[in-house]
């Protein structure tokens, strides 16, 4: 399903998604070449805050779950084409 690296998916499950489900959002990964590319939506999709979570919250549990290249998260109603859901464990 998701083409990551496994303590990547397991950091994407049971720590990033449901707290983002938590606020009433849904966490997407989005294909990138290089890094990792997420994408917030439902109640994330018009909340400014989404921007310090990202930094405070979902950056720092992807680097330490490995992640060496960019951590890109956009925000948005519209969610990219190609976009994997990924649900809390």
């Amino acid at each position: 399903m998701l083409d990551l690296p496994e303590p990547i998916v397991r950091t994407l499950r049971e720590i990033v998604a449901p707290l983002v489900e938590a606020d009433g959002g849904v966490l997407y990964v989005v294909r990138k070449a290089s890094g990792v590319r997420l994408h917030l939506a439902g109640a994330c999709a018009g909340c400014p805050g989404y921007r310090i979570t990202s930094t405070e919250v979902i950056e720092p549990a992807l680097r330490a779950a490995g992640v060496k290249g960019d951590i890109d998260v956009t925000a948005g109603w519209t969610v990219p084409e190609g976009a994997l859901r990924v649900n809390a464990a």
